[in-house]
């Protein structure tokens, strides 16, 4: 049996790189518990990258060019420089205004969900407690927070 599942930051709650990121550049966000970067803080050291066991982070070894020659997306969206690490943010700009983050609202099949984990009444926790949802490599320790079901 072969699957495809999606994989970016899984927003851990017990999160490995923050603990490697000697600039605090990483962190969890404790009010919405999202795993936040701080790209003007970003040394590009890659520690993150290592000790991240869901391969979600990735170095900007280029300077940004975008295909069409013009800035595209979200303008809120800062654009990141050269030498720096890239991670799933969740839409900062989006989520901090109360919207979806941008795959969830563009998924075709409608295969994403975005929700308060903490409200038993959201669609994404009865998806998760009703389907019995899976986590990726739990055996890691890191308490991911994104889920997949089947």
């Amino acid at each position: 049996e072969m699957q495809h599942w999606p994989v970016a930051c899984q927003h851990c709650e017990n999160p490995a790189c923050t603990k490697v990121c000697p600039v605090g550049a990483t962190w969890k966000d404790e009010q919405t518990g999202i795993v936040r970067q701080d790209y003007d803080k970003c040394i590009g050291c890659r520690m993150c990258m290592a000790a991240c066991p869901y391969n979600a982070r990735t170095f900007n070894w280029n300077d940004p060019v975008r295909a069409t020659g013009a800035s595209y997306g979200d303008a809120r969206v800062p654009e990141r420089a050269r030498g720096v690490m890239e991670k799933c943010t969740l839409c900062k700009e989006r989520t901090d205004e109360g919207d979806e983050p941008m795959c969830v609202r563009c998924c075709p099949a409608d295969a994403r969900i975005f929700g308060d984990l903490d409200d038993p009444d959201s669609a994404v926790s009865r998806l998760r407690r009703d389907q019995g949802a899976e986590v990726l490599l739990e055996d890691k320790g890191t308490r991911p927070q994104v889920f997949y079901v089947r």
